[in-house]
């Protein structure tokens, strides 16, 4: 019903009166002698034809029903109209000239004697159907009959308050009856024109259930002056008066000083504000920031008693990472559900694992907890999700993480800390890990913006070969490396050298390395700073797309050749052949044992394949290792390819996190280019193995190794049978 009804105008509708709506439609009203059950006919007796039509039928206070037709036509011209109520004898004509001026549409007389339940009908008819069906919600004669409509019904209507505003998107909010639960419609009406509210509206208990607490969301170049909202339900209908005084407030202004800082009201923001342009997600996140929840665990933590407590909760597109820990000697815990808006809670399927606290927290034993709720996006910009605990005596109790991180670089490590390395299994990284990963590193790489590029001399025009070296933290064997470049004649005139520094803070501190160094050795320079950490695939591939060699050396900072030729040799093995793909050179540890010389697929007995490289830690000369071979990879430590190869299959693939597996993931990916990978046995290079990516802090111990492992697998696994099998064959052959 409605919560108010306004004053009613006298009219008399015993015959049919006709009214102009708007240029192209009118209303025509009648009340039939008796109340109408049947569906009401209106027929045009003369020449003229309808555009369309539409009726509704509405209760008088006395019992009677009116009936509002209304209607468009084709041109206008004199009607001659038959109006049928379904009853025998209960009909009336009207004749009319629509040419001839007619009097405007009269809310106030088309309500008067309506029951509350036919107004909030009518009102809910004419703003939700016939302004789509006559295309009228832009109509300014439509507008102001809509609002002398809500007057006529509701003349002193209660506030909906715009409280807070990000870029176009508007928040309104007001108080409803305790009884007004399910929302139907949502219309808002102003100069504008009329306008639905965003789908998702937010509608919950408040004030001990006095009331309803309603939230919408619209998006409008500024709110609308002299509006109303209008709220419909099966309870019956709303109106409110739009009051935009506060309208210019950001959204953490309005929260911060806001009394009704509902759980599900901030849910809401988070999830249907946020997710609207990149402004509205930052001005959630700023929100969280600044009033974050207070961190809730359960229980205490001593010898016999329960504790339980949720310690990551990071949202994405398609679920959200949960990990935690609980200690239940008692055996009082049933589960964990996540709260996912308006949905019901949904119960998490934990994996756990031993595990033992601090001394300084009672060295107790626990169980440690990883689990991933498919909630989809409805908690994508939510910082501190919320759960309940189930317990074995039917309560549940409250449970919120401490604030999760918004940062890209943090929530990729924090999503890596989830579990310790011993315990990330496969069903760990499949079942957990990898739904949260992958949307991470994407994210992560859009984060990271252009690069720009410095140089120090004149540069090649048109160099056969471009070295890129990508370069993270660890400068100390660019001189060494450098310096066996410079000797290098071959080197010196067909090659450009291309540095891809990966940490850009440190920018200045290298160019200043540079500029020395091209004094020193003579050797022109190129250096393309990324805009920020992105990796080793992102930094190889900004260097190849920088590059102008027609081939190009993917060497590491911390390889050093060992004498001169070796990239000719390498080049030249891709001009004689071009069926190879890439080559590779023989990689030595500082003492001489072989670190390099080709790379392959070891599996160990749980069914995992690896990367290995063979004859790691055998002598400089051993025989096996110098001869030149086909093998199934070869090491981004030293790799020589194609640019055109290298750009036809995509680069680094880049959802590998720091860098791990991307070397070999390209040689697979070459090869069905039909490509062969060679190992060149002649060519000799030292490589201080891993010196910069020790530095990443997101490698986190062989977390981030054990996922690219199980990310390669997953992708390249039956390839890889095959590629072992064919590479022992040929083993086989060369030994017999």
């Amino acid at each position: 019903m409605l919560e108010t009804l306004g004053k009613y105008a006298e009219a008399d509708f015993e015959s049919p009166q006709i009214y102009q709506l708007t240029s192209g439609v009118c209303l025509l009203v009648w009340d039939p002698p008796h109340q109408v059950n049947a569906a009401p006919r209106l027929e045009e007796q003369s020449s003229s034809s309808f555009g369309s039509i539409a009726s509704v039928r509405l209760a008088r206070l006395d019992g009677r029903s009116r009936i509002v037709w209304a209607f468009s036509l084709k041109e206008k011209s004199r009607l001659d109209l038959k109006l049928t109520a379904g009853a025998i004898g209960s009909e009336a004509r009207l004749a009319v000239d629509v040419a001839q001026s007619i009097p405007m549409a009269d809310a106030f007389a088309i309500t008067s004697g309506l029951s509350q339940a036919a107004c909030a009908v009518f009102v809910t008819t004419f703003l939700n159907a016939w302004s789509g069906m006559f295309r009228l919600s832009r109509s300014r004669r439509f507008v102001d009959f809509a609002r002398e409509l809500l007057r006529s019904v509701n003349d002193a209507p209660p506030v909906v308050e715009f409280v807070a505003s990000v870029g176009r998107v508007h928040i309104l909010e007001t108080l409803l009856n305790s009884d007004s639960t399910e929302l139907q419609t949502a219309v808002l009406i102003g100069d504008f024109g009329i306008q639905r509210l965003d789908s998702s509206t937010c509608n919950v208990s408040y004030n001990n259930g006095r009331n309803r607490l309603f939230l919408g969301s619209v998006e409008l170049h500024q709110p609308p002056q002299n509006g109303f909202l209008v709220l419909a339900g099966a309870w019956g209908l709303a109106i409110r008066r739009i009051a935009v005084e506060n309208a210019g407030r950001s959204l953490s202004t309005w929260w911060g000083t806001n009394s009704r800082k509902l759980p599900e009201v901030r849910d809401y923001l988070i999830a249907e504000i946020g997710k609207r342009s990149e402004e509205t997600e930052a001005a959630v996140l700023n929100m969280q920031a600044n009033e974050p929840l207070a961190a809730r665990r359960h229980g205490s933590l001593a010898e016999s008693t329960s504790f339980c407590s949720i310690e990551t909760a990071l949202s994405g597109e398609a679920g959200v990472l949960v990990g935690g820990w609980m200690r239940d000697p008692g055996k009082a815990y049933r589960g964990i559900d996540i709260l996912s808006g308006t949905h019901a809670p949904i119960p998490l399927e934990l994996m756990t694992f031993d595990g033992v606290l601090p001394e300084t927290q009672g060295g107790y034993a626990i169980k440690r907890f990883v689990a991933f709720a498919p909630v989809g996006s409805s908690l994508r910009h939510n910082l501190q999700p919320r759960f309940e605990l189930r317990l074995v005596s039917g309560e549940r109790a409250s449970l919120v993480p401490p604030p999760q991180p918004s940062d890209i670089c943090e929530v990729r490590a924090k999503a890596l800390s989830v579990a310790t390395p011993r315990h990330v299994s496969d069903e760990v990284l499949s079942g957990c890990l990898s739904h949260i990963l992958s949307e991470i590193q994407e994210r992560f790489r859009h984060s990271v913006g252009a690069p720009k590029e410095i140089t120090f001399g004149t540069v090649l025009t048109n160099p056969t070969v471009s070295i890129v070296i990508p370069l993270y933290k660890v400068f100390e064997f660019i001189k060494a490396q450098l310096a066996a470049f410079s000797t290098d004649s071959w080197l010196a005139e067909n090659a450009e050298i291309v540095f891809v520094l990966d940490s850009p803070q440190q920018v200045t501190h290298v160019e200043d390395l540079l500029a020395g160094f091209h004094l020193l050795y003579g050797l022109p320079l190129r250096l393309v700073v990324m805009e920020r950490n992105g990796g080793y695939a992102l930094a190889c591939n900004a260097g190849a797309e920088a590059a102008r060699g027609r081939y190009l050396a993917m060497i590491n900072s911390d390889v050093v050749p060992i004498e001169a030729g070796w990239l000719e040799q390498l080049c030249a093995s891709l001009m004689m052949d071009e069926q190879i793909g890439a080559v590779g050179g023989k990689l030595l540890y500082a003492d001489n044992a072989i670190q390099h010389a080709g790379l392959k697929f070891i599996q160990d007995d749980k069914g995992r394949w690896f990367n290995h490289h063979y004859y790691k830690g055998f002598p400089r000369q051993f025989p096996e290792a110098s001869s030149s071979r086909e093998v199934p990879g070869v090491t981004g430590a030293c790799m020589v390819l194609a640019k055109e190869d290298f750009e036809t299959v995509g680069g680094f693939t880049n959802d590998y996190i720091v860098g791990d597996y991307e070397d070999s993931d390209l040689c697979l990916k070459l090869r069905k280019l039909n490509r062969k990978i060679c190992y060149i046995g002649d060519a000799e290079l030292y490589h201080f193995e891993r010196v910069s990516i020790r530095k990443n802090d997101d490698y986190t111990g062989g977390v981030a190794s054990q996922y690219n492992r199980w990310l390669h697998q997953s992708r390249w696994e039956d390839d890889i049978v095959a590629l072992m099998g064919a590479a022992a064959l040929r083993e086989e052959g060369s030994r017999a």
